[in-house]
């Protein structure tokens, strides 16, 4: 007697997950949205709704439309806030990507003392932007800072960098760079450490020269990780403050005030919550920018 096989194509229905198992995902995911809107979404919301009323400290006055966002602009350092925060956010971004790499290039080799090297590497990072500030004012110091010192025993006399108009944004770059290095250092050690050795030997062997090893190889494989330091460089650059009030205070004669310091100055200084709220948004729709920018050169060099 022949025994027919079972059918293997009847469907088989699906259970119904409980209506409370259902929603278990939500629940979990709740908190953490709930804690983001209320640090993110809200206060960027009041912001915008700020930056169009005319108001006194905290309590909105009368609705004014977009004459914040033109007393931000056209006001005293507007569009020169601007052009010196592009120069700021490429300046700094132009030398700490670069020498975070190299830092994370170096520290992925077989080196004695590594675990040690990285600590002291990571050191910055760890830093305040205020102490940052407060320190590397101590060393541009022309009377009593490390660097004079240096300068003087080579015969030289260092000037005030943060007082003289042609060295006072080189000097906030400098220490923008030396605070942010670090994070760009451990993003792309990261990446560096899954690179599969396999293929930079087979390169070796095929007699590829060092240069091409790194720039046909290596790069390729950590470029989604080396495109999210830019844009995390270039948006922690764009909202520093700390560094550039301590240092210059936005001098000399504005010539190192961007938008987040200006923004800043208005909000708790002058105490314009309209204007600074307009300018606070419009360095969110900066921010906005660079990102869809940098996001959509990632997806061209994919060939999305």
């Amino acid at each position: 007697m022949q025994v027919s096989a079972a059918p293997t194509d009847i469907p088989v229905p699906r259970r119904r997950k409980p209506r409370g198992e259902a929603r278990q995902p939500y629940l979990f995911f709740m908190p953490a949205f709930i804690l983001i809107a209320v640090v993110s979404f809200l206060p960027l919301g009041y912001a915008i709704v700020q930056s169009v009323f005319r108001s006194d400290y905290l309590e909105l006055g009368r609705f004014v439309w977009f004459n914040n966002y033109y007393d931000y602009l056209l006001g005293q350092n507007g569009l020169w806030s601007v052009w010196n925060s592009l120069i700021f956010v490429f300046g700094s971004v132009a030398g700490a990507v670069p020498l975070g790499f190299a830092c994370a290039l170096v520290l992925n080799q077989p080196l004695p003392f590594r675990g040690l090297l990285r600590t002291i590497l990571i050191l910055p990072w760890l830093v305040s932007n205020l102490v940052c500030g407060l320190m590397w004012l101590w060393l541009v110091n022309p009377q009593f800072g490390l660097a004079a010192y240096l300068f003087k025993q080579l015969g030289m006399v260092l000037p005030n960098m943060v007082t003289d108009s042609t060295t006072a944004m080189a000097a906030v770059i400098v220490a923008m760079v030396w605070s942010q290095y670090p994070l760009v250092m451990v993003f792309m050690l990261a990446a560096l450490q899954t690179v599969p050795q396999e293929l930079v030997e087979a390169s070796r062997v095929d007699g590829a020269s060092a240069w091409k090893r790194f720039w046909h190889v290596t790069v390729p494989l950590v470029r989604n990780t080396l495109m999210l330091t830019l844009i995390l460089s270039s948006l922690h650059s764009f909202k520093n403050v700390e560094i550039i009030l301590v240092l210059t205070g936005g001098g000399p004669n504005g010539g190192t005030e961007t938008m987040a310091l200006r923004v800043f100055l208005e909000g708790f200084r002058f105490f314009r919550m309209g204007v600074g709220s307009a300018g606070a948004v419009m360095i969110f729709m900066f921010n906005l920018l660079f990102t869809f920018a940098f996001v959509r050169v990632l997806r061209s060099e994919h060939g999305a």
